[in-house]
């Protein structure tokens, strides 16, 4: 299902003119130089196609032929274009010899497929590289800046079109393409029909932690995977079209600057559907919303105006319940969406989760999951619809430091990013881990936030159908509820007094919101000496006594449960005079 709603959605794309999307056997590439060829074969000039990136050159991005293997240390030249060692037989790494070589496999290579076609390019630039001599390099217009740069080629007059964009050079690479590619006749899993199936995937580029070479989704490396005989990845036959296919669309989605692509945790996640519409670009937006007033140049989804207008509009209207064709009519809710989440291993990828559901299923789950959520913000810059990448960042141990906050990515549990993800997109129950882990944060780093109090109000919310609300509610009467407002009313007592640098909190919350007839006989004692010295003590002392009207006994433990509603109580308690106003962070 994965590979052939990926095969379907290249299939869609390359048919869309300006779509961006490879044809069949290309792929994107590195290119820093071109060489304009006069009809005869003749060098006639040298063109710059990098662009400046701050204070150096950055290669551009182009789709050019590809091999359907993997290079390795062997000898294999690309087609049309490839580094000065192949194209021009010169490096930088001071091997002659071997230089030699990939020079004459570079025109060897032209030479048989020019035999078969009459493009007057292709022909122009087999008279240019079986004239060429590595000792014409010097004479090349930024020939230091030229070594070791991967090269493309343009026929004199083909302004905007490179040789391999030439139809005809195009269609005869596909065929060569075909012909590198297969093995034998088969039974392609994805299209259903009789193809040429390929032993080897090519590999997906893009997935945050996977080998920066790339990783496979299919791939059979050891006998203990294989059987019937059958060897590599022809024991889950796949046709060369539909794997050139299916590749070509995940690293397609995966590209830098995709708009269908987020990372949540550990998970790379894209997004796409079925058939083309508006929403496409919009999905990945909705799970890590842009900021109201986006900052630059409009270029990216998070710094495009219009766009991030169109997406909080969507996020209210799904907030509050509505459906989402009452925002905008071209938003079509029946369209069917892909989601696809992968994460790294070694040179794997792992499918962290796959979702198939309506686009306005999907907006409908999202809404839900921020009205769980919905819980008074701490401070005026905290966001309102929590990006799910930040809530799974919450699960990472937090460090105080001169700089702020800092966390450590690689202790977040592997497994929950998905988890979680999955229960936002199919309207299912938070994982358990997210309610406990968040607790456990929390007794470790001591750390208190809009985000954690939000995570644990959704689980409570969610999980155990608890009635929880988004503010303080001063005539609720739970003992873990009403325990965490008093922890928070001592607290401020105790700043208020001392100005410490470590809090109560520091030391007691862990305790206090588990065993609390344990802690708070202690700490009412310290609070009585804070509150005769603190400016707002008699008003402290006011709210303390209504807290404590209505816990008759201190509980001695409290469960998981208890322990979350402590937490929210005292959150919300912090957000309420006499605290400081909310603004900027402290």
């Amino acid at each position: 299902m994965i590979l052939q709603a990926l095969n379907d959605y290249y299939e869609r794309k390359a048919a869309e003119p300006g779509s961006g999307i490879p044809p069949y056997g290309y792929g994107e590439k590195k290119i820093s130089f071109c060489l304009i060829l006069t009809k005869d074969g003749q060098l006639l000039q040298t063109v710059d196609l990098r662009t400046d990136y701050g204070r150096r050159a950055i290669p551009r991005l182009l789709a050019v032929p590809m091999l359907p293997f993997k290079k390795t240390a062997g000898i294999a030249s690309n087609f049309t274009w490839g580094n000065t060692g192949y194209a021009l037989g010169i490096d930088g790494k001071g091997k002659p010899e071997r230089t030699g070589r990939t020079l004459e496999a570079f025109r060897s290579l032209h030479r048989g497929i020019a035999n078969d076609s009459d493009d007057k390019g292709l022909h122009a630039l087999v008279s240019f590289i079986e004239n060429w001599t590595p000792d014409h390099f010097a004479s090349i217009q930024q020939a230091e800046e030229v070594l070791d740069t991967n090269l493309v080629f343009r026929l004199e007059g083909d302004d905007g079109c490179f040789l391999h964009e030439r139809p005809k050079i195009e269609k005869a690479w596909q065929a060569q393409y075909s012909r590198l590619a297969g093995m034998s006749p088969g039974y392609c899993m994805v299209t259903g029909q009789t193809a040429t199936v390929c032993s080897l995937h090519p590999e997906i580029s893009g997935v945050a932690g996977a080998q920066s070479s790339g990783a496979l989704l299919v791939s059979f490396n050891e006998p203990a995977y294989e059987s019937y005989g059958k060897s590599q990845s022809i024991n889950a036959p796949v046709g060369e079209r539909a794997s050139f296919g299916y590749t070509t669309a995940l690293n397609f989605l995966l590209r830098k600057g995709s708009r269908q692509r987020i990372r949540i945790g550990d998970a790379t996640t894209v997004f796409w559907s079925e058939r083309s519409t508006p929403a496409e670009n919009l999905l990945a937006a909705l799970f890590d919303p842009p900021e109201p007033e986006p900052k630059g140049d409009g270029t990216s989804l998070r710094e495009d105006p219009t766009t991030t207008a169109l997406v909080r509009e969507v996020l209210q209207s799904a907030k509050a319940g509505k459906p989402v064709g009452s925002v905008d009519p071209y938003l079509d809710p029946d369209v069917r969406f892909f989601v696809l989440g992968l994460s790294p291993n070694n040179a794997r990828l792992a499918v962290r989760f796959w979702n198939v559901s309506t686009f306005g299923q999907l907006v409908e789950r999202v809404g839900r999951h921020f009205r769980d959520m919905d819980i008074e913000r701490q401070y005026d810059s905290d966001p309102d619809y929590p990006p799910l990448p930040r809530l799974v960042l919450e699960m990472a141990p937090a460090n105080k430091t001169s700089r702020g906050v800092e966390r450590d990515r690689k202790r977040i549990p592997p497994l929950l990013a998905g988890a979680l993800a999955r229960s936002l997109l199919t309207g299912s129950l938070y994982p358990r881990t997210l309610f406990t882990g968040i607790l456990g944060r929390i007794r470790a780093d001591r750390i208190v936030n809009y985000l954690r109090a939000a995570i644990l109000k959704a689980c409570l919310v969610r999980n155990l159908g608890k009635e929880v609300p988004m503010s303080l509610d001063c005539e609720r009467k739970d003992p873990a509820y009403r325990l965490g407002r008093l922890f928070a009313l001592l607290e401020k007592a105790q700043k208020d007094a001392t100005n410490p640098t470590a809090t109560i909190r520091e030391r007691y919350f862990g305790a206090a919101s588990a065993t609390p007839a344990a802690v708070f006989p202690q700490l009412l004692r310290l609070g009585q000496h804070h509150i005769s010295k603190a400016e707002s003590g008699e008003y402290i002392d006011r709210l303390i006594s209504e807290v404590l009207d209505e816990v008759n006994v201190l509980p001695k433990h409290f469960s998981l449960e208890e322990q979350g509603l402590f937490t929210i109580g005292y959150y919300h308690q912090r957000n309420k005079p006499p605290f400081p106003k909310k603004g900027k962070k402290e």
